[in-house]
């Protein structure tokens, strides 16, 4: 194969991966129509959290029993890896992100969620031994200015934050970055694949200690059942199982650092659907900071034909 075969096939590569990457954020971006939706019916955060886990594994294993089934054979370590994998990543980032919107602003909370390509950065210079470019620092650092403008954080109220629910934000975010970087570190041991399905059942197990089960049952023999069935399928599969899946297959294809910084574009996402699907508003710095999100986490990516490979 020639040297320009191969460039063409890293480049088709490097574009899957951007594509991967921004549907998973897109997925993200939608999620609260169905949060929102299983809220008004009385669903807690975690009730939400242990839906979203459980049917995303459940629906991924049933998935690769039919396409793939060599990638659910797994050993003991690969169990209490998974299950490492599924507490650490989703059920803390879950659980955490509960608890800061509960202490602090949503915007703040939201904006600390999104610290999750500075963790990545970080984890891949000491784990991975990676050199962390200026112009990536840059990036990281104006995609994290233009989602705390997006989320309006410079027009949030000052009152209500306490150490605890930063502590819980910071939390999360480095529980996002975990998503990414746990099966890039064990992918030479097992499929990416092997450790989403049992990460997410993983997660399941420990959320179902926090779960009011009474509340969710009740939910499904009321008056408005099939709604809230239509909100349990679109969260727990298309923002769930949909958009992590892609997300960290994307990482196949472009560096963690970029997969990171590309899911920056949720809050863009999510601030389209409140104007579009609840009828918010944005005011000017709002607009202006998705306008920098997109153009700090596309324009580098995009326009850089050889990203290296996670």
């Amino acid at each position: 194969m020639d040297t320009k075969e191969k460039s063409r096939q890293k480049e088709a590569g490097s574009a899957k991966g951007i594509l991967l990457a921004v549907t998973g954020a897109s997925m993200w971006g939608i999620m609260g129509i169905f949060v929102r939706g299983l809220s008004a019916e009385g669903y807690t955060s975690y009730d939400i959290a242990f839906i979203r886990c459980l049917l995303a594994g459940i629906v991924f294993f049933l998935i690769k029993a039919i396409t793939d089934r060599k990638v659910l054979r797994i050993n003991a370590k690969g169990v209490l890896i998974c299950l490492f994998y599924g507490i650490s990543a989703y059920m803390m980032g879950f659980v955490c992100y509960g608890i800061s919107v509960e202490r602090i602003p949503v915007a703040v909370a939201t904006v600390l969620m999104f610290m999750s390509p500075i963790w990545v950065a970080v984890l891949g210079v000491l784990v991975f031994r990676e050199r962390l470019t200026k112009q990536t620092v840059v990036t990281i650092l104006i995609c994290i200015l233009g989602a705390a403008m997006v989320a309006n954080v410079f027009g949030a109220s000052g009152g209500g934050m306490d150490m605890i629910g930063i502590a819980a934000g910071v939390l999360n975010g480095f529980g996002v970055a975990l998503q990414i970087m746990i099966p890039r570190y064990f992918a030479k041991e097992y499929e990416r694949d092997t450790l989403l399905v049992y990460g997410f059942l993983g997660a399941a197990l420990g959320l179902s200690f926090l779960t009011d089960f009474g509340a969710v049952g009740m939910s499904l023999q009321g008056t408005n059942t099939i709604l809230v069935l239509v909100n349990i399928v679109g969260l727990g599969i298309l923002c769930t199982m949909v958009a992590n899946v892609a997300v960290v297959k994307a990482t196949e294809y472009i560096s963690t650092t970029t997969c990171s910084i590309l899911s920056s574009l949720e809050v863009v996402v999510g601030a389209v659907v409140g104007i579009l699907v609840f009828q918010e508003s944005l005011n000017f710095l709002q607009v202006l900071g998705s306008i920098i999100v997109v153009a700090a986490s596309l324009g580098p990516t995009v326009l850089k034909k050889n990203d290296g490979l996670a």
